[in-house]
């Protein structure tokens, strides 16, 4: 999967989430983020990179920073 590709379906998850009552997504395709602000005036920021995992053992690495 390329990451771009990722990105654009993490930005719909993000973007389709009536859960987390997210007030507005800033995206940054340089660096691979989001900043993500909620209804309660929290925000987020989202990173996305994708690195290099043996072919049988993949994880995903997920960093939020709260601003």
């Amino acid at each position: 999967m390329k990451l771009e590709f990722f990105k654009d379906k993490m930005f719909e998850l993000l973007n389709d989430a009536d859960t987390i009552s997210i007030k507005d997504i800033e995206t940054n395709d340089k660096e691979g983020t989001f900043l993500v602000s909620t209804q309660d005036g929290s925000v987020f920021e989202v990173r996305c990179r994708q690195v290099k995992a043996p072919l049988r053992d993949t994880r995903l690495f997920w960093r939020v920073n709260v601003y």
